[in-house]
């Protein structure tokens, strides 16, 4: 039934695409996964494969907030616990280098706490028959995010105000210009540097790399774009001591920017990637995870734009519930591709 409405939003959008009369294509939004412990590893989010040229700059402030519950435990001793919310605040800053190349950096923070949604979220779920792991019978607007390794403890998240998050860096290179009929290509490499606290479970105390694709095409208005990368992921210390790594993560995926105003461009988007906390071996830690997103981006005026998201899990019992993502960005330096 989920995917029913979804086919139907999205075919009534590109519809409605056709008759817009100079639609711009920006790019995906760059939304990504809240899952605690998939947010200690470098992810270089969802993005055009035109660069920004030569001097050019843009900059943005990007804030996702999560509604998390999950327990789960295995025969020997392992289990994952994750209740509460979550806050990632980044600021990011792109500069064009010329010959196709562009270089990226995000500044993130995180904010932690048992919040406020846990109500909202069981009548969502109740509404819409979609399972809640017992919400229903537990404390309301607790924090408690912890791995357990063969009964050793081995990761947690201490509730902060603010926390200063690893901090990525990322570098693309296009190397096929998207045209109309035309694919476009971009290859893309990334660092992130263990500036978050992995005591606290910030981060991971290691530094990631990780290599991706980017491809894009327009077809009736509409902007496709793709992304496929894999991360060589750190292990904190308190994991490796319980035994326990943190698994490499692959992630793919999918979105369609679709023009609905001569200023206001809809989104649908799903990733798929897979779970570095695979190695505790129980069902909730080590299932692959794959989010839905919907959204939309508003230009204010050529420099500004103002972008909402929704993001829901669509296999359960393993990413956080729903997260709202809102992003406001300055774009003087924005190169905007038509179809």
């Amino acid at each position: 039934m989920r995917r029913m409405h979804v086919g139907g939003w999205l075919g009534g959008a590109v519809a409605l695409a056709g008759c817009v009369a100079q639609p711009h294509l920006d790019g995906p939004l760059p939304v990504r996964n809240q899952h605690p412990a998939q947010l200690t590893v470098l992810h270089l989010p969802p993005a055009s494969t035109t660069p920004l040229g030569a001097g050019a700059l843009t900059t943005r402030v990007d804030a996702a907030y999560s509604n998390m519950y999950l327990f789960g435990s295995g025969p020997t001793g392992s289990g994952y616990r994750m209740d509460g919310e979550y806050l990632r605040v980044g600021p990011h800053l792109a500069v064009g280098l010329g010959s196709g190349f562009q270089a990226d950096v995000e500044l993130p923070f995180a904010h932690t706490s048992g919040g406020f949604l846990d109500d909202f979220v069981i009548g969502y779920h109740n509404a819409f028959g979609l399972p809640d792991q017992g919400r229903n019978t537990n404390p309301r607007d607790d924090f408690d995010v912890a791995a357990t390794k063969n009964g050793i403890p081995a990761w947690h998240v201490d509730s902060a105000a603010l926390e200063l998050l690893d901090v990525p860096i990322g570098l693309t290179w296009q190397c096929c210009t998207v045209e109309p009929g035309r694919l476009g290509v971009a290859l893309r490499a990334g660092i992130e540097f263990p500036t978050g606290n992995e005591h606290r479970g910030y981060g991971n105390g290691e530094i990631d790399t990780s290599l991706g694709l980017l491809l894009e095409y327009h077809v009736w208005d509409v902007g496709w774009y793709g992304h496929v990368q894999h991360t060589f992921a750190g292990t904190p210390e308190s994991a490796r001591v319980a035994g326990l790594h943190f698994a490499d993560v692959t992630s793919a995926g999918l979105a369609a920017e679709l023009p609905l105003g001569d200023t206001l461009n809809g989104f649908v988007q799903v990733e798929w990637e897979t779970s570095t906390l695979r190695e505790l071996a129980i069902p909730v830690a080590e299932r692959d995870q794959l989010l839905l997103w919907l959204g939309g981006r508003l230009r204010v005026d050529e420099q500004w734009g103002v972008e909402l998201g929704f993001g829901e899990d669509l296999i359960g019992n393993v990413s956080p519930d729903f997260t709202a993502w809102l992003g406001i960005a300055w774009l003087p330096g924005q190169r905007t591709v038509g179809p």
